[in-house]
């Protein structure tokens, strides 16, 4: 409590010291400022006032007067004295300070670099060698600089009003300069008889500049000043610099209205006139800049008194309170301690075990009385027996909702394996390539529903039913997950290493590199192609999946990759803004096996998913089983699984339907026709309009003699050349010898032969049955693609 009512006494008082600093210091920088400023101004204005003098007398000589040559070479020495000492006030007063705007220390360092090059530009004037313009416009750079860092200060200004004051003086010294300008531009027209081209455009624009300045600054004139602008247009002066402007505007060079010398007394005396209301108008906002920090100095030091007084008062008061209520708060502590350190974790552990919790005699640790302390006490135990409450009831949700999930999940399973089976035998039943084709859609939806189905047991928590026991090769495995996907004619596969990956892995890699695919085909366009691509590396095997889509924005793909990298709990993942739930399949399967899925910018403008595989995780592809010849026995899968075949049995229905289409040629009597490679079928660059006779689909070989056991042997579908054919089921193939000769011989069964008639009611019926269980899916919502079928 000591600390409590101590820290805030102290900060209170270092506040108020600050502040008072602070604008002790601020007040000083102002008037520094301010006075920078003034010790500035008459250094600055006497250069300006030699420049200009040197400029308008060059200009006269450059035109043909000979006779201002004397004056000329008189006034340089006094440009250089003025110029060195506005430089040397310069890089001492600003040129260092960090209050000095960038702007103006730029200004500063292009005046000493073009002032560098007047002795140059001086020679070229005495031989007659420089143009007038250019003389011209070397002098106005120089002025300039003065111009906008002067522009510069008056912007950096401590307090809105000083910038505004100051900003005010700009326009005077503007039309100041522009008269300069133009009064030297008469004088060395006058001396070449007449102004023309660029030399007259350049006049008649600094004419009207310096007019159309003087009237916009009026309004912003102190009183002084204003006096004496009107006394200025009032003048006789003003009235004959304004009668030889008219002449020149005119094209009356030749002659002036007024003596030559009437005019130039007449231009200077107003061109001074001019540079003094500047300097009083700046002069003004200077001193009440002074002023306003004199006021604030002095009102930040009476404030910093009364700040530290009040603080010190303060921190007395809470000293004397705070001791009062240390030792109840110590002991408070002490308890509090006590329940969050150890009697708490033991309710949490109590909960998180499964075992009952009485959360009225759990949930009350403290009692300190009924006052403030109390009701602090008692308000913990409020929060201790809510957190325990939602603690038993996040346990039980979780546990109810993953229950819910491997329910859903494995009643779906079954019934899809169970439609995959009659799927598989319909198949190797049917020699209709129409019937085919409509059978291999199905067998690819139900495929899909049984991946949906698995998506749900990973999320809950459980383990996928597909499992291998022997390795697989690495071609095949990509080419069943490929398979799996509804576009898989779209997808173009390399040549994979020859390496295996061990069983336990393959069907979680085969249902990860599905999901990858099956987004990949879905966030393309339909006309493009997906990539597979696999290479050996230091650490494993690289599977590469690249789309030719829109890809994804760089702060959406960090974000996946952190995802894919770390899994987050699924009840966070799924109330995200945009769940991914098939990505997060991937990343929980991928954390598994401790497998690296980056998805990054695919070179087409698409997305690259790189699946690194570790070593650890592969085998030789000389473990891989091969499939037994025909007449030889299988190798017993493991129960309830599905063998090494169901990779290849997908990407043999996916080579099927990618043959053309076109009428089935049937042989008029059934012998067995030899099978036609699939790479041997023609496939034309461009449909013709008529549809081309479809290639002569292999033939089923004619039915075999009924052998001793009374069932006749299945009739084994030809395969592609250089694959091996698929298993057989053979009676009493994996019992052992003994086993066999004590089983009685089966009875002989009736061969029985259906009529087209009953085929085609079965056929019907098997159609309605899926339609209604498509229609029973699509209103459940379970397989909805959104969670987790496509991304």
């Amino acid at each position: 409590m000591l600390s409590i009512a101590l820290i805030p006494s102290v900060a209170l008082l270092l506040v108020g010291i600050a502040l008072a600093g602070y604008l002790i210091t601020d007040a000083v920088k102002a008037r520094d400022y301010a006075n920078k400023i003034r010790a500035s101004e008459n250094p600055g204005i006497s250069f300006i006032v030699a420049a200009e003098q040197e400029r308008q007398l060059t200009m006269s000589v450059l035109a043909g007067q000979g006779s201002a040559r004397p004056t000329l070479l008189a006034t340089r020495p006094k440009t250089d004295a003025a110029a060195g000492q506005i430089s040397a006030l310069l890089q001492g007063s600003f040129a260092d300070d960090s209050t000095v705007p960038a702007s103006v220390k730029q200004n500063i360092a292009t005046f000493a670099s073009l002032y560098g090059k007047i002795h140059e530009l001086r020679q070229q004037v005495d031989a007659g060698q420089l143009p007038l313009l250019q003389a011209f416009t070397f002098y106005n750079q120089i002025i300039d600089q003065f111009t906008q860092g002067v522009a510069g200060l008056a912007q950096a200004a401590r307090g809105a009003e000083n910038a505004f004051a100051r900003l005010s003086a700009i326009p005077i010294f503007n039309a100041a300069e522009e008269m300069q300008r133009s009064d030297a531009l008469s004088t060395a027209g006058l001396a070449a008889g007449g102004l023309r081209g660029d030399e007259l455009r350049a006049y008649v624009g600094e004419v009207g500049a310096y007019h159309a300045q003087l009237e916009q600054s009026v309004p912003q004139m102190i009183p002084e000043v204003r006096a004496s602008y009107d006394k200025l247009v009032a003048s006789p002066d003003w009235k004959t610099v304004n009668q030889v402007e008219a002449a020149f505007l005119a094209g009356g060079a030749n002659q002036l209205p007024v003596p030559q010398e009437q005019w130039r007394t007449a231009a200077h005396q107003v061109a001074t006139t001019m540079m003094t209301l500047f300097v009083t108008q700046s002069a003004n906002a200077t001193n009440a800049a002074i002023s306003d920090a004199d006021r604030t100095l002095v009102n930040s030091i009476i404030a910093g008194v009364v700040a530290m007084l009040i603080a010190i008062a303060v921190v007395l008061v809470a000293l004397r309170l705070s001791r009062r209520f240390i030792a109840r708060l110590a002991r408070l502590r002490e308890d509090t301690l006590d329940a969050a350190e150890v009697r708490l974790p033991e309710l949490v552990e109590q909960v998180r075990a499964g075992q009952p919790v009485d959360l009225e005699a759990g949930g009350h640790f403290l009692d300190h009385g009924t006052d403030e302390i109390g009701q602090v006490a008692e308000a913990f135990n409020k929060a201790q027996s809510a957190a325990i409450a939602a603690a038993v009831e996040e346990a039980k949700t979780r546990e109810g909702t993953k229950a819910v999930f491997l329910n859903i999940a494995h009643r779906s399973q079954v019934i899809v394996h169970r439609q995959l089976k009659v799927l598989d035998q319909a198949e190797r039943k049917q020699e209709d390539p129409d019937q085919l084709d409509t059978l291999f859609q199905l067998d690819h939806l139900s495929t899909r529903a049984r991946r949906n189905a698995e998506n749900l047991i990973i999320l809950g928590g459980g383990q996928p039913g597909r499992q291998w026991r022997q390795p697989v090769g690495l071609a095949e495995l990509v080419r069943g997950a490929a398979a799996e996907t509804e576009d898989f004619a779209r997808v173009k596969t390399a040549t994979l290493p020859s390496i295996a990956v061990r069983g336990p892995v393959v069907g979680d890699l085969v249902h990860l590199l599905a999901e990858l695919i099956d987004n990949a085909t879905s966030f393309s366009p339909p006309e493009s192609r997906v990539e597979l691509r696999g290479n050996v590396v230091g650490k494993g095997v690289v599977i590469e999946v690249e789309d030719q889509g829109l890809g994804l924005e760089r702060e959406q793909t960090e974000e996946l990759n952190e995802m894919l990298a770390d899994p987050p709990d699924f009840g966070i993942m799924a109330l995200s803004d945009e769940p991914r739930l098939g990505l997060f399949v991937v990343a929980r399967l991928a954390s598994r096996h401790g497998i690296s899925v980056h998805l990054r910018e695919s070179a087409y403008g698409g997305t690259r998913a790189i699946v690194l595989v570790r070593t650890d995780l592969l085998a030789p592809i000389s473990e891989v089983t091969p499939d037994p010849e025909p007449g030889e026995p299988a190798d017993t899968p493991i129960p309830d699984q599905p063998a090494v075949a169901d990779v290849t049995r997908i990407g043999r229905r996916s080579r099927h339907r990618a043959m053309p289409p076109g009428p089935v040629a049937v042989p008029p009597a059934p012998v067995a026709v030899p099978p036609v490679p699939v790479a041997a079928v023609p496939q034309p660059e461009q449909q013709p309009p008529a549809r081309p006779p479809r290639p002569p689909q292999p033939a089923w070989p004619a039915r075999e003699p009924t052998p001793e056991n009374g069932r006749p042997q299945q009739p084994r579908r030809p395969e592609a050349p250089g694959r091996p054919p698929l298993p057989q089921r053979r009676r009493q193939q994996n019992l052992v010898p003994q086993l066999r000769a004590d089983r009685p011989e089966p009875e002989r069964e009736e061969t029985r032969e259906d009529s087209p008639e009953i085929v085609r009611d079965r056929l019907a019926a098997f159609q309605q049955g899926t339609r209604r269980a498509r229609a029973t899916d699509a209103g459940s919502g379970y397989f909805d693609t959104r969670y987790g079928d496509r991304e």
